[in-house]
């Protein structure tokens, strides 16, 4: 087991019994995959949306990326889908790269706040440490890209 592991669960765990906290599910969840793509949870076919839509995160915030899973399930639903995104509405956004990196500034751990709780500080505290996470990945996954 990852020592990230106990982390993510425990994550998971408390954003259900909190809806302040549950807001930020979504880069939480790409984020994590994206810096564990070995994880069960995590399916290859999913990540070069996954990492599009991390980015669409971190470009323009939580709201953005709100509005734009709201537009995804009606879609859905009008074409009678289960799951799928509209790739084309993600491709201004970098591919996955064809490499995990070795390393990246920020994990889950540093989520916590400095008493060892997620939001002991306040969820916007929260959120502001799940973009710089965010943030962090993209980073990893993009240096040494050209544009």
């Amino acid at each position: 087991m990852s020592p990230c592991e106990p982390v993510w669960h425990r994550a998971l765990a408390e954003e259900q019994g909190d809806p302040a906290m549950y807001a930020w599910h979504t880069p939480l969840v790409l984020t994590y995959l994206l810096q564990h793509p070995q994880q069960p949870a995590a399916r290859e076919q999913y990540l070069d949306s996954q990492f599009r839509l991390l980015q669409l995160y971190v470009e323009h915030g939580l709201d953005a990326l709100n509005r734009f899973g709201s537009v995804q399930r009606r879609r859905n639903a009008h074409q009678g889908k289960d799951f799928a995104y509209d790739t084309e509405a993600l491709a201004d956004y970098h591919p996955l790269p064809g490499h995990t990196p070795a390393r990246f500034a920020r994990s889950i751990h540093d989520l916590c706040d400095a008493d060892g709780r997620f939001v002991g500080d306040g969820h916007a505290a929260y959120g502001v440490r799940v973009h710089e996470w965010a943030r962090a990945t993209v980073a990893a996954y993009l240096t040494g890209l050209s544009d």
